[in-house]
Order: structure tokens, then sequence, then C-alpha cells
């Protein structure tokens, strides 16, 4: 849990729990999905479905 806050930021706790129901793993807060990446996308206010979902769209996987 602690790696999860490390990665999305102050609010983490809520952020991750919901990456890990979504099915998002730990190592792809690094992957860009339209020009900016996963985490950035989650501390921003996107929900973790719609990561899920934009991943889709693009054809990545974020559950590696």
């Amino acid at each position: 849990m602690r790696a999860w806050i490390a990665a999305l930021g102050v609010d983490g706790a809520a952020l991750a729990r919901d990456c890990r129901t979504a099915g998002i793993a730990l190592s792809a807060m690094g992957v860009v999905l339209d020009g900016m990446r996963v985490k950035h996308r989650l501390r921003g206010g996107e929900g973790a479905f719609s990561v899920l979902a934009r991943a889709a769209a693009c054809g990545r996987a974020p559950n590696n």
C-alpha cells in the first residue's frame, strides 16, 4: 500500500483501492495514455475505470 500511495500522492489510499479493484497494476503508473501518464490522470481526478477504458481504446494493458 505504501508503494501505491507513493506513486499516487497524498490521497493515494482511495485511488490505490480503485486501481486494485479495476485491475490496474502499480507498474502501469508510468504508462503514457494519450500524452499523459496514468498516475497523472488519476491524480487529476480521472477515475480508475475511465483510465482502464482509455488504455483498452489505445491497445494498452495497464494490468501487467
